[in-house]
């Protein structure tokens, strides 16, 4: 059941409230008692002064009395008879103003009253026997004597009344003194239930509120920090568990949030990198093709040549051979074989010769004939061409090898175009190793795929010139015409394989024909 921090927080509030309340009241209440003492205190106080003034009559009217036992004179005659009057109106005074307030206690007091208004009564008599003193200065002592009595009856009555006060006064004081201890009580309990109800809430506040706070506020740092994973967690069913239970809540969704975009990232960078290969890829496809095109066009332009110098060239030079060949034998007869005119017409011979397998270079590469696939074994291939140059490569001073790997299936190509390529490559190599060196056919199968190495330790090609290798018309050899490589690449492209080469100048070249088992 969820309880409400807020509630218990009110209630508490208004337990205390209700506790000051309480305790202000009875202060108050005792408080009023108090005051209400301290009054009749007062009132009290006032009485006993005028009885206290009445008693003091009572005394000057027993000295005025014993003054004139010892010595008459009508001096003390005079003030007792005055003493007497005040006297009985201070009586008659003082019972009126307490008939007034005929409160609990009082009847006594109203009893002693009327017995000193008797006794003052009877003291009347001496106003007569001191006004006789004061006509004839004479007075009956034993009379006087008997009369000093009521005086001494007024002393005991007020004596008696102030008794009552004093122990009213002394009532009144122990009842306020009580009230005073019990307010003392009240307050030292209400302080001491007041400081330890602070201290528990301070202790409870702590545990309940500030620490989960802190604890929070720790928390929500770390994971405002990137550590998504943190948690906190509490028995609490009040305000700061549902807090606590919101930031678990909220920190959950944030990290499925984070690890979705963060799956999400990886997906999409996964994504772009195999659109970026795919890119790349279609880019070197379209960069081949583009190049493809480019020596298509090349051969094309090749083949147009080709066919003008058939049809503008080559005929001429035919009867140039002929009639160079009749001149031949004319001036060998004529001025026999050394002459210097039959030297210049062999020579022109040779020239004419050496252009008409230009012209048939020109020829064959612009009309390059489709091969005719058939199921050949290529290491047989390659061991022919290999008895092929074998006594070329032994008069330039160069080792062969021949690295053959065992049960390569039978590929589809043409025999004899096959044999072209590896012939031009190999005779590329003796030619880049003129002071000998040694030369590798090898074959290996990878990735169903059949490549064929011819590998040489000769001078290198330059990286500058890798890229132009297979460019028509492109040679570094003196006398080259630069259709060879082309012819190749020519070659192992209509067989759907591919060639490349990598070379280090100064340590040698390899040239790689890779060849499908089989062509889609």
């Amino acid at each position: 059941m969820l309880k409400k921090l807020g509630k218990s927080i009110t209630v508490v509030n208004a337990i205390a409230f209700t506790a000051v309340i309480l305790v202000g009241g009875v202060s108050i209440y005792l408080t009023k008692d108090i005051l209400h003492n301290a009054h009749k205190i007062e009132e009290l106080s006032k009485d006993i002064v005028e009885v206290d003034s009445m008693h003091s009559d009572a005394y000057r009217l027993i000295l005025s009395m014993h003054h004139m036992l010892i010595e008459q004179d009508a001096l003390y005659s005079r003030e007792a008879i005055d003493v007497i009057s005040e006297l009985k109106k201070k009586v008659e005074q003082y019972k009126s103003h307490e008939l007034k307030d005929l409160s609990r206690g009082k009847n006594s007091e109203i009893e002693d009253l009327d017995r000193i208004l008797d006794d003052v009564t009877g003291l009347e008599i001496i106003s007569g026997f001191m006004n006789d003193f004061i006509k004839t200065g004479h007075f009956d002592r034993d009379s006087l004597i008997e009369l000093e009595e009521y005086a001494y009856g007024i002393e005991e009555s007020t004596g008696r009344i102030n008794k009552v006060h004093q122990s009213r006064i002394n009532k009144l004081i122990e009842e306020s003194l009580t009230n005073m201890w019990v307010i003392l009580f009240i307050y030292l309990v209400f302080i001491t239930i007041g400081g330890l109800s602070i201290y528990a809430g301070h202790i409870m506040l702590l545990k309940n509120v500030v620490r989960p706070i802190k604890t929070l506020v720790l928390a929500t740092t770390e994971f405002a920090e990137g550590k998504l994973h943190k948690r906190v967690y509490t028995d609490s069913k009040n305000e700061i568990g549902q807090l606590y239970n919101s930031f678990n809540l909220m920190a959950e969704k944030l990290q499925g949030n984070d690890e979705f975009l963060r799956k999400f990232n990886e997906e999409l960078e996964k994504k772009v990198r195999e659109r970026t290969i795919e890119l790349q890829s279609a880019n070197e496809q379209l960069q081949k093709t583009q190049n493809a095109l480019i020596r298509t066009e090349k051969i094309a332009a090749v083949g147009q040549i080709a066919a003008g110098v058939t049809h503008e060239i080559k005929n001429p030079l035919n009867s140039l051979s002929i009639n160079a060949q009749m001149l031949i034998r004319e001036l060998a007869d004529k001025f026999g074989p050394d002459s210097s005119a039959h030297e210049s017409a062999t020579l022109i011979k040779s020239e004419i010769n050496r252009i008409n397998n230009i012209l048939e270079e020109f020829v064959k590469f612009a009309k390059f004939p489709e091969p005719r696939l058939v199921d050949n074994d290529i290491n047989q291939i390659v061991r022919e061409v290999a008895d092929l140059i074998s006594e070329s490569v032994k008069d330039s001073g160069i080792a062969l090898r021949v690295s053959l790997q065992e049960n390569i299936p039978g590929i589809k190509l043409d025999n004899w175009q096959f044999r072209e390529v590896l012939i031009n490559l190999t005779q590329n190599a003796i030619s880049a190793m003129k002071d000998g060196g040694e030369l590798e056919l090898q074959t290996v199968l990878a990735d169903n795929n059949v490549v064929v190495r011819v590998k040489d330790t000769g001078e290198g090609i330059p990286e500058s010139n890798l890229e132009r290798i297979f460019t028509p018309f492109f040679s570094t050899r003196e006398g080259g015409l630069g259709l060879g490589l082309s012819i190749v690449q020519r070659i192992v492209e209509s067989h759907g394989g591919r060639i490349n080469c990598t070379s280090s100048t100064g340590v040698g070249t390899v040239f790689e024909v890779v060849l499908p088992l089989e062509r889609g």
